[in-house]
């Protein structure tokens, strides 16, 4: 008897575990969403990691692009994305999303030239006006900045970011009869929107 134990320990022994399963493409990116939810982006993007030969994927970069930014780390952020761009030629949105890192490193012309390659791609895109209206403005070219503001708010009016802006380009340009309108209408249904505050407070 003790003898069929023993064997059956051995050949319990010897017989190889399960392989444990894989988790799946599906899952891993659902997993990756919670953990965004959550504010975890290193665990977000450590899940993508996960997704092998799939990783290599347009979707897979664009997405670690957006996590890389959202954890600060700009340059990654920025390069992930022109691998999407790379694998997608014709796509918008991983040169909008290339725009928030370049912008974060002030690297202001290379903003500036994937901003115009969204605008070839997507003529008037309101979003990729206004980053530009951004890129000009910190490099101190008010004149260009105030008309691709007037474009972005042509397409959304209630935006109080893109109306703000323009105050401030407006009062740069020492225009202050027309910045003071412009602060004065974001806080007439943006009351608690700071930069308007702040610019309406310098204007003379």
């Amino acid at each position: 008897m003790l003898r069929t134990v023993s064997l059956a320990v051995v050949l319990l022994l010897a017989t190889p575990a399960p392989a444990p399963a894989q988790e799946g493409g599906p899952d891993l990116y659902r997993q990756s969403y919670a953990a965004e939810a959550r504010g975890d982006y290193n665990l977000a993007y450590d899940l993508l990691q996960r997704l092998g030969p799939a990783g290599g994927t347009y979707v897979a970069w664009l997405r670690r692009g957006w996590l890389h930014y959202l954890a600060g780390r700009h340059a990654q952020a920025a390069a992930a994305y022109q691998q999407a761009v790379e694998l997608q030629p014709g796509a918008v949105e991983p040169r909008l999303g290339a725009m928030l890192p370049l912008m974060a490193l002030r690297r202001w012309k290379d903003a500036e030239r994937v901003g115009g390659e969204v605008l070839a791609l997507a003529p008037g895109d309101a979003t990729a006006l206004a980053r530009l209206a951004w890129v000009h403005y910190n490099q101190g070219r008010y004149a260009e900045a105030e008309p691709l503001y007037r474009r972005a708010l042509a397409a959304f009016p209630a935006s109080a970011d893109n109306r703000t802006g323009l105050g401030w380009t407006l009062l740069k340009l020492g225009r202050h009869k027309e910045a003071r309108e412009a602060f004065e209408a974001v806080l007439a249904f943006a009351p608690d929107q700071p930069n308007a505050h702040l610019g309406l407070g310098q204007v003379p």
